[in-house]
């Protein structure tokens, strides 16, 4: 192992905790944001109570623990599967979290605003799925381009 090797493979090390750290603490923020959320219609309200920092601390906590799993989970103990399953309980779990709150927050209002805010949702995902779908294609060619320089300098 080389100098090189070495100190990149610290550096990878330094950028998956962070990136893990970032991810965490925004969808702490995420869920504090939406759980400081009174009122939406006529005008949007917020209150901070004890919600507030509980949904930040448990969806910051329960985001570093499925990355920690993910990520670090590579072990004899851990089934291969499990990161799997994880992954789709807390996407499931924080999707219906986030829909939670968000029914909970516009309570109260008219059907039609009702209607309207979901057809502003719907388009919202529509457009959110397609960016996700590039961003795929574009991790998963970037990911084989690497794989054949990596190919090329062997041979």
């Amino acid at each position: 192992m080389s100098i090189t090797s070495a100190s990149t493979s610290s550096s990878e090390d330094q950028f998956d905790r962070l990136a893990g750290f970032a991810s965490s603490f925004s969808m702490g923020a995420v869920a504090a944001f939406i759980a400081s959320i009174q009122q939406i219609n006529p005008t949007l309200e917020f209150k901070i109570g004890i919600s507030t920092p509980l949904a930040f601390v448990v969806f910051f906590g329960v985001t570093h623990w499925v990355y920690r799993v993910i990520f670090d989970g590579k072990t004899a103990r851990i089934d291969p599967k499990r990161p799997k399953k994880i992954v789709l309980f807390f996407s499931a779990s924080s999707l219906l979290a986030v829909f939670g709150c968000m029914g909970f927050a516009l309570r109260g209002i008219s059907h039609i605003q009702l209607r309207d805010v979901g057809i502003g949702v719907m388009t919202a995902l529509f457009f959110v799925s397609i960016a996700v779908f590039f961003f795929f294609k574009v991790v998963k060619f970037l990911q084989r381009d690497e794989q054949n320089n990596a190919f090329n300098r062997d041979s």
